[in-house]
């Protein structure tokens, strides 16, 4: 049937289905009151069981936690309870050999000594009689097996266990790790099983009068069933609720508790009677097996028919291998969820007649409402309409508009780009596609970061679009992508768009190409900041990056360099040849200076034939040295230009920031004035600000080109100075000392140019010269009929470095036919510092040949005594600062006293150097040194002067 809509009956109808909405809502509203009542009845009763389950189960858990605990702490108590049992035996054991060794040393052989010790301790047993003494000696013997006593008197170096271990070294590097011994884990046989290996612990400790390892050792096994004994008892007295206890099975399904069934406890789950248990056991191993957590199963009594429910927390302890299970009846929270039932049910039933009195005045207000809204809906249609046709001829004048604004969007200069809220992009204008090269069909729907150049960090777009966010728009230079992948800095502006309630609806951003712009400021920069011929920083962007490096320099405590280059003559080669020449010649020294420099220095020309280059980040004065030497060596070379072949030399003045100046033109006027300065030297060198640094560079030079020359000159001189045993008075040996003698000039000690040679490697040829040498006067003087003394040779560590360093020193001996152990190398606590591994092989191979080794200047602060353990010395020399004032210095003959004490207990032999009177030598020789070595005996003196002495005390 079709309806007819006129203004008389529009109300009628509208009222008529109003009434019909508002019933049928109402009923659905009563009905859904009463489904509400129900499904929350169901919820809080199943609030209210998960609550108690929750309690259940926290309460199982918080018992687990317990029990773990307290196993956790039996079982890293077995290990503790058995290191100090074992440290116990051990000590008991070496009271009994101490007690028998000091009654019975020397009353009785050493070896019958040894045999009362061994048999002592052979009887002696614990551990219910597992527990043995055993002895070895350090080189894997066994002295003491009193359960193998076939094995005694064998090596046992090579014994291991099924893992790989071997036994007795283990052992004798536990007895080693430290004074009192230490722990050393293996595994053997156990008394109770022949045919299978078992985890064994043992202590050792090193019986220090003989050199023996003894201690004695157990099976972790048995202490760990031991201790899993005791906390199974203590779980079977555990009890927690009304019903709660604890049930332990093994992972082999044995029963090892089980308080409601004690008799089936050591059985095997399979081994049950009832099928029901054989079942809830299997399930609990396989839940323990998958990680442990909750069960719950029905358990019947043996005897009776009442079935229990019960929740279960399994959880297996892996250091035993057992499954725990803490188990509590689910009767304890039953009473209780079923008294929240009832009161539950009781609140719904009161509240149903509300229910429906509210569903009855609910029908009868709806339809009130509906009378008059069906009034008022009428007046709105009628209000409607009118607008309709307002908003008709609005639209009509809205076209208009639209038409001129896309007319200025196509034709405007300036590339549009319009989004939607989400950012993609709608339309692009003809501008956009003539400056980015996208065509409108590539973009739409894309996302603008497709212009991004990558030339900005994420943060920057995360800010730009926090202030659009915040003010609505942005403006900026910003740097994008063109389609064919060339950057372009543009200016863009971006603009949001809002709807009259506020909500973001586009975003339009307009933008300029500004590449030609950024070219011009670019060429203007150039021109301001860099030289126009030879394309160096000018003088204002020198004392810029100077003030830079300055700062830097004062934060980081270094220093920077300021090198000043004036061309010496250049004036010379421009008149005669030209500017063009000259120009040329410019740029070709801009071009030299440039590859010489770091990229953090920097070259700048400062106008004529003037160059500055500035070294930053300078430890130290001497860094600049180098840079300056290579200066003058990259301009020594001739400048081919054209037809002409042209040789030039600069005249460089060098000052230091802060030593000579504390801002950059200051700097720079001090190293002009060192280049003024170096120009009066006569050319083609460099000199330095400051006086004192430049007489101190200017030693050095001469002192570092002296001794590249010193050898082939024959300048080096030898001086021997005798080593004196205290005991005879007799020389038993020398130290070859270095000494050069230039050919123009006086005596040079080594201690003004040792340094310099090492620095420069110099020491390497040096040294290997005096090793010859030294050798070569040691096989004179045994030629002519001297007693064999030893010669030491100071040795640096560029020599130790060397790989054939100590095939040098055996062809040093072998070509003056000396025995190696007759050749001492000397080396500084110094060296013992220097983690290279290649001084470690060379100290190895010195001792390897033969050679000994002395450890000069000991206790002057450098290593620790730890160094003497690792490396083998055979000398300990006490530095003459201790000898010194010996006589005059209670602390330092305690000094003394300590160091002579650990070189014999070391077995080292001491050498006192610095002895300068007869005091001096007796106070030492009553501390027990071996020898001195001084001016009381004899200065340093040339090698027929120490023969003279040597012949004199073979004929006296």
């Amino acid at each position: 049937m079709k309806l007819e809509l006129t203004d008389r009956n529009l109300q009628r109808y509208h009222l008529t289905g109003t009434l019909v909405v508002v019933v049928v809502l109402a009923l659905a509203l009563a009905g859904s009151l009463l489904w509400i009542g129900l499904t929350e009845y169901r919820q809080i009763t199943q609030r209210f069981e998960q609550a108690q389950q929750k309690r259940l189960h926290d309460r199982l858990q918080s018992e687990m936690d317990a029990a773990v605990g307290y196993l956790d702490f039996l079982q890293a108590r077995t290990g503790m309870v058995l290191r100090k049992a074992l440290q116990e035996k051990t000590a008991m054991a070496f009271q009994i050999a101490t007690a028998i060794h000091q009654h019975e040393h020397g009353r009785h052989p050493e070896a019958e000594v040894k045999r009362l010790i061994l048999e002592a301790l052979r009887p002696q047993r614990f551990f219910d009689d597992r527990g043995y003494v055993f002895v070895r000696d350090l080189q894997g013997n066994g002295l003491l097996q009193p359960l193998n006593p076939e094995l005694e008197n064998t090596s046992l170096w090579d014994n291991h266990d099924d893992k790989g271990h071997f036994i007795t070294r283990g052992l004798i590097a536990a007895a080693r790790s430290s004074e009192a011994g230490g722990f050393s884990s293996y595994r053997w046989y156990p008394p109770d099983n022949r045919l299978e290996m078992s985890d064994k612990l043992a202590y050792v400790r090193l019986f220090a009068p003989y050199g023996w390892a003894m201690g004695t050792g157990d099976y972790l096994d048995l202490w760990h069933a031991a201790r899993l004994k005791e906390g199974i008892e203590r779980l079977r007295a555990w009890k927690f609720g009304d019903t709660g206890r604890f049930e332990v099975l093994g992972l082999d399904g044995q029963i090892l508790l089980q308080p409601p069934s004690p008799g089936d406890e050591g059985k095997n789950y399979r081994q049950l009677a009832s099928p029901e248990e054989q079942d809830i056991q299997r399930r609990m191993l396989a839940l323990a097996n998958e990680g442990g957590g909750l069960m719950e199963y029905a358990w019947r009594r043996q005897g009776s028919d009442i079935v229990d429910t019960r929740c279960a927390l399994v959880q297996r302890f892996a250091p035993w291998n057992i499954v725990l299970v803490a188990t509590l009846s689910s009767r304890e929270i039953q009473a209780t969820i079923d008294a929240e039932k009832a009161s539950a049910w009781a609140s719904l039933s009161s509240r149903l007649p509300y229910a429906g009195l509210v569903a009855v005045l609910a029908i009868l207000g709806a339809i009130l409402a509906s009378a008059l809204f069906s009034r008022w809906m009428i007046g709105l249609l009628q209000g409607y309409k009118r607008d309709l046709d307002a908003h008709a001829l609005a639209l009509e004048q809205k076209a208009g508009e639209l038409h001129l604004a896309g007319h200025v969007f196509e034709s405007s200069k300036e590339g549009i780009l319009i989004t939607d809220a989400e950012r993609r992009i709608l339309a692009v204008n003809p501008a956009f596609t003539a400056i980015s090269g996208y065509r409108a069909e590539e973009v739409v729907g894309k996302q603008p970061d497709l212009l991004a150049s990558g030339k900005h960090e994420p943060d920057f777009y995360r800010s730009m679009w926090q202030t659009i966010r915040e003010t609505g728009s942005w403006s900026g230079e910003i740097w994008n992508q063109r389609r064919d992948g060339s950057v372009f800095p543009e200016l863009l502006q971006i603009t949001t768009v809002r709807s009259a309630g506020g909500e973001v609806l586009h975003y339009v951003g307009t933008f300029l190409d500004l590449t030609e712009r950024k070219e011009a400021e670019d060429r203007i920069r150039q021109l301001a900041e860099f030289d126009p011929l030879t394309g160096l920083p000018n003088r204002s962007l020198l004392r810029d990056r100077m003030a830079q490096a300055m700062a830097r320099a004062e934060r980081e405590n270094r220093r920077v360099a300021a090198l000043v280059l004036d061309l010496d003559r250049f004036k010379t080669i421009n008149d005669s040849l030209g500017h063009a020449i000259g120009d040329q010649l410019l740029q070709g020294v801009a071009a030299r200076l440039r590859q010489l420099v770091r990229h953090s220095d920097t070259v700048s020309r400062m106008g004529g034939d003037e160059f500055v280059v500035a070294l930053t980040g300078l430890e130290h004065p001497a860094q600049a040295l180098p840079s300056a030497r290579k200066i003058l060596e990259a301009l020594a070379a001739p400048f081919q230009l054209g037809e002409h072949e042209l040789l030039i030399t600069p005249s460089i003045g060098i000052a230091l920031y802060p030593d000579n100046a504390g801002d950059p033109e200051t700097l720079l006027k001090h190293a002009e004035a060192a280049m003024y300065h170096a120009k009066n030297q006569g050319r083609n060198t460099f000199q330095f600000f400051t006086p004192e640094f430049n007489h101190w560079v200017t030693e050095r030079l001469r002192i570092e080109n002296g001794l590249r020359h010193a050898l082939a000159r024959n300048e080096m001189r030898l001086h021997f100075q005798p080593q004196v045993s205290l005991a005879t008075r007799r020389i038993v040996g020398c130290e070859a000392l270095l000494r050069w003698q230039p050919a123009e000039g006086e005596l040079v000690m080594p201690d003004r140019f040792i340094p310099v040679a090492e620095e420069t490697g110099l020491i390497v040829p040096i040294g290997h010269w005096v090793l010859e040498q030294a050798c070569r006067q040691l096989a004179r003087w045994d030629a002519e009929g001297g007693a064999p003394i030893r010669m030491a040779v100071n040795v640096a560590v560029p020599q130790l470095r060397q790989p054939d360093f100590v095939d040098s020193v055996r062809q040093a001996l072998q070509q003056a036919g000396l025995a190696p152990g007759r050749l001492e190398i000397e080396v500084t606590e110094s060296v013992l510092l220097d983690k290279d591994e290649r001084i470690s092989r060379t100290l190895e191979g010195l001792l390897a040949l033969g050679t000994k080794l002395s450890l000069d200047d000991f206790g002057t602060g450098y290593a620790s005594l730890s160094y003497l353990r690792n490396f083998r010395f055979d000398v300990l020399k006490i530095d003459r600062s201790f000898v010194s004032e010996l006589h005059r210095n209670e602390a330092d003959i305690k000094l003394i006293r300590a160091i002579i004490s650990i070189a014999r207990d070391l077995s080292l032999q001491t050498v006192a150097e610095g002895v300068e009177s007869e005091a001096q030598l007796e106070i030492l020789q009553e501390l027990g040194c071996n020898l001195g070595q001084g001016y009381h005996f004899s200065r340093p003196v040339p090698a027929d002067q120490l023969g003279e002495l040597m012949r004199g005390e073979r004929e006296a």
